[in-house]
């Protein structure tokens, strides 16, 4: 028995042994100036979406990890020019100086860590080092000879050597870890997951995790060490977990900006101050830096486009989770909470001049913009080059962007469209969006890759008109201000560029390893019966099926087939997101013999099956 249609729409050690060697045997791919394209990145020619920057220990230089070109660029501070720019691999996600000239950077669809050296006003690249398993963040031991690199999509911390060159070990740690900072006695690695929100704590000598903090939340940040090591902060978005309406946007109760302290000493307990103003909140708050010896903390936020700057003294701090919207007499108050616009996307920063001025990557404005702290004023603009103007498709398309990261396009500005579909995919927790014409009835967020091609729409596919959908959304579910139709149609060509991350599981030359490809056959074979739903290049279909788990009250029977490709990166299964993990769904929930009446599958057709799904 297949699943039935409803109708028809139009449209440890041995683990890192085997990294070692993968590492020594693949091949490097290809990295002159490949736009990246994937994984929520903008392919706008012309454009090059700085999201990191790292400064030398002198102040003369910047260099960009730029998202949307696949390079980094040299920057001359005193000039306020560029004058270099360098191919590393696709879609740079970080970039650290190792000293006066030296750095690394990650590029995480391409899977590399790259060593580069600044030689007479050039870039140079030194060596790299094949990583795989999408390396995010990186950070620094204080001697620059050893780098720290998350690997989302495999949970763990790799550690190389930057002498060598090579990669040296991994960590178990949480979750899909992206951003990562070393105490300054190089001691203590803090890591952030976003998988299940946590901060860990990572002992450096023994190579093992010594602490995990779990919170509520989404979306985490970078975290950053204050001077002496004692105190550990980082942002996060919090999940409040009610519908949108108006009532509980305001009070917090959907989402809110948070930022989270770890004091190391006493009773070493997490705690959490909301950044959310009543009537103007704050999204999308990601980079942090401690400047002033430790006096300030700085905080962008893209989705309300600024920077935060906080005195860290004198903060009234709460429970992880507690306060929704912050005390009056705090957001009033200039000399302990400052709001400083920018612009476009901030993300990542930088504090020089003993923290008289801060560097932020803006990655919507293509451009590096000079901070003066005293002053809490943009003193310089520095344009990251174009090798020419935008046609006007790619100025629509980064106007789609723009939108997309806009916060101010939801109402009272608490979250905008990549706080729930974050960089462009899906997430790690479930919302109720009221899509379906219910209230309470919680789903998992679909990813947006493809998406112009992968209607129907929402989980029960009941949408066959994006352009209506996301109007539907930008009004309802964000509780914002009525779009244009030009600005419809800008956000629809910025989601038509969004593709699926290249899977890491990949074998070297890109093909299936034995499992896939043996899970494969069965994902097509009449005995899983993946491929009656989940089919051609988007493993998708127009129609709607009954799978077993419509609820009587549904009031749009059957599902829509979700494209399957990015799964990897997938922490919950299913609409309402019971199942977590594949080989969970596959023996669970939506195993053969509960879709449609097989047999279920041995422990060998659920690992090859996994291998495959991994794959795409």
């Amino acid at each position: 028995m297949m699943p039935t249609p409803m109708r028809i729409l139009s449209k440890g050690r041995s683990w890192l042994a085997g990294l070692l060697s993968l590492a020594a045997t693949m091949g490097l791919p290809a990295a002159a100036g490949e736009p990246s394209g994937s994984g929520g990145t903008s392919v706008a020619a012309g454009f090059r979406s700085p999201v990191d920057l790292a400064v030398t220990a002198d102040g003369k230089w910047i260099v960009t990890a730029n998202a949307a070109s696949a390079s980094v660029s040299l920057v001359d501070i005193a000039g306020n020019t560029v004058v270099d720019e360098l191919a590393i691999g696709r879609r740079p996600t970080a970039v650290a100086c190792r000293g006066a000239g030296r750095f690394v950077a990650v590029a995480a669809e391409a899977g590399d860590l790259v060593a580069f050296n600044l030689v007479n006003g050039r870039l140079v690249t030194a060596g790299r080092v094949h990583l795989g398993f999408e390396p995010h963040g990186v950070a620094l031991s204080p001697d620059g000879n050893t780098a720290y690199v998350t690997l989302s999509a495999v949970h763990r911390l790799a550690i190389v050597d930057l002498v060598a060159l090579q990669l040296v070990d991994t960590v178990d740690v949480g979750t899909l870890p992206r951003w990562l900072a070393v105490s300054p006695d190089g001691g203590t690695i803090a890591v952030t997951c976003t998988g299940r929100a946590e901060l860990l704590l990572v002992d450096a000598a023994s190579r093992t995790v010594r602490e995990r903090h779990l919170f509520q939340g989404l979306n985490v940040g970078q975290p950053a060490f204050s001077p002496d090591g004692a105190t550990v902060y980082f942002t996060f978005t919090y999940d409040g977990g009610s519908y949108p309406a108006p009532g509980n946007i305001s009070r917090g109760w959907v989402t809110g900006s948070r930022l989270g302290r770890l004091q190391r000493v006493g009773s070493a307990r997490l705690e959490g101050l909301t950044l959310d103003v009543a009537g103007r909140a704050v999204a999308d708050v990601l980079g942090t830096v401690v400047a002033d010896s430790g006096g300030s903390i700085l905080i962008t936020a893209g989705g309300t486009h600024e920077l935060l700057r906080l005195d860290a003294s004198r903060l009234p701090w709460n429970q992880i989770s507690s306060s929704e919207v912050m005390d009056a007499s705090l957001a009033s108050d200039a000399d302990r909470f400052r709001r400083i616009a920018l612009g476009g996307r901030p993300l990542g920063i930088r504090v020089f001049d003993n923290g008289r001025r801060a560097y932020v990557a803006n990655a919507l404005l293509d451009a590096i913009q000079e901070v003066d702290l005293r002053t809490c004023t943009v003193v310089h603009t520095i344009p990251i080059d174009r090798e020419h103007e935008p046609s006007a498709q790619a100025a629509l398309v980064r106007r789609g962007e723009t939108i997309f990261y806009d916060a101010q396009r939801s109402l009272e500005q608490w979250y905008s469209c990549h706080t729930c579909h974050h960089e462009g995919g899906g997430n790690t927790v479930t919302f109720d969006t009221l899509n379906d014409g219910s209230i309470g009835t919680y789903k998992t967020v679909l990813p947006l890759w493809d998406v112009v091609h992968t209607g129907p729409w929402t989980w029960h596919g009941w949408q066959t008109n994006l352009r209506m959908s996301l109007r539907k959304s930008l009004i309802e579910s964000m509780q914002g201000p009525r779009p244009t139709e030009e600005d419809v149609a800008a956000l629809e060509g910025f989601l038509a560029t969004l593709q699926p991350p290249p899977s890491p599981f990949r074998e070297a030359d890109g093909g299936l390893s034995p499992a896939a490809s043996r899970g494969r056959e069965l994902f097509a074979s009449d005995r899983a019966g993946c491929a009656n739903c989940h089919a051609g290049r988007h493993f998708t279909s127009p129609e709607l099926y009954d799978v077993g788990l419509s609820r009587r009250d549904d009031r749009y029977p059957g599902f829509s087939p979700p494209p399957l490709a990015g799964g990897f990166r997938k922490t919950m299964f299913l609409h309402h997101g019971k199942a977590k993990s594949l080989p969970e769904l596959l023996t669970g929930l939506h195993g053969p013999d509960k879709v449609s009446g097989l047999p279920p599958l041995s422990s060998q057709e659920v690992d090859d099956l996994v291998a495959y799904l991994k794959s795409l």
